[in-house]
């Protein structure tokens, strides 16, 4: 039997309080416990822990522990995550990767893609990093042969804002365009520098 108040407070004090099990999977080995903030949706970057994987309850043992991030990536716990969704990431990301290589653009593609990113932003009213990193791609302010950078600087607290460093003018125009959209604050530091807000309720400095 699955004791899934346990499993919540080894969560609690192996992880943090701050968090809950999203979902479980009873596999051939073990019982797998995914989690994930209680207040950040799950692909919001502020509700991430680097290091730390799914707890597991190994039925050999008959223990409970924490996985390392990087020792759950076996084949028989990837299959339990090939949804359609999924894949259509894998699809995007894919296609993403290849624009950052230069390849051919697919104009209409790439427009999807931008909504799907300012969709999610305004659904979680928060901007992550890899948005932006993303968007750089998909606008061309990012590319393989361009000098880029996404920074923080001590004076704008990372939480809260994010630097795109490109000399690309037109690039860095469409990138405003998506800040004005949706709905979020912007400031031009110097030719080169554009600070992006990821809180919309910041006011400006």
């Amino acid at each position: 039997m699955i004791d899934l108040n346990f499993a919540q407070q080894i969560i609690e004090k192996e992880i943090s309080t701050d968090f809950k099990i999203a979902e479980y999977f009873d596999t051939e080995e073990m019982i797998i416990f995914f989690w994930t903030h209680k207040i950040y949706d799950p692909d919001d970057e502020r509700g991430h822990i680097i290091g730390s994987g799914p707890l597991v309850y190994d039925k050999t043992t008959k223990e409970y522990r924490v996985m390392g991030s990087g020792e759950w990536f076996s084949e028989e716990i990837c299959k339990l995550f090939e949804t359609e969704e999924r894949k259509e990431r894998t699809h995007d990301h894919d296609y993403i990767m290849k624009l950052f290589e230069n390849l051919p653009e697919d104009t209409a593609y790439t427009n999807s893609l931008i909504e799907k990113i300012k969709s999610n932003i305004i659904r979680r009213n928060y901007v992550n990093s890899d948005d932006v990193d993303l968007l750089s791609i998909l606008t061309g302010a990012r590319r393989i042969d361009k000098e880029y950078d996404l920074i923080f600087r001590r004076e704008w607290k990372h939480e809260e804002h994010i630097i795109v460093v490109s000399d690309d003018s037109k690039a860095k125009e469409k990138l405003i365009a998506i800040w004005k959209e949706i709905g979020y604050e912007y400031k031009i530091l110097s030719d080169n520098e554009l600070l992006l807000f990821r809180l919309k309720s910041l006011t400006q400095y």
